[in-house]
């Protein structure tokens, strides 16, 4: 079951051939390193995008990202719990 969490986070992301992909984040004091990107898709805010990672971390758990072009403004939006 997926849970809202929609909070502003910190992200550290890197550029691989003109692809820019996060590698880890910190949320509630906690380092998530990302180990898988699962999915990853862009949407539109008016003319700014949008780009929206699923993502693992080691311990199988799932989150999903978002970043704003607009404001430069990373957010946790979903996380995965059973």
């Amino acid at each position: 079951m997926d849970q809202e969490i929609n909070q502003p986070i910190e992200v550290m992301a890197v550029f691989e051939r003109g692809i820019m992909l996060p590698v880890r984040f910190r949320w509630n004091g906690r380092v998530i390193k990302i180990a898988h990107i699962t999915s990853r898709w862009r949407t539109n805010e008016g003319r700014f995008r949008k780009k929206h990672y699923s993502v693992m971390n080691q311990n199988s758990e799932f989150f999903q990202l978002t970043y704003k072009e607009r404001t430069s403004e990373w957010f946790l939006n979903k996380i995965w719990v059973e």
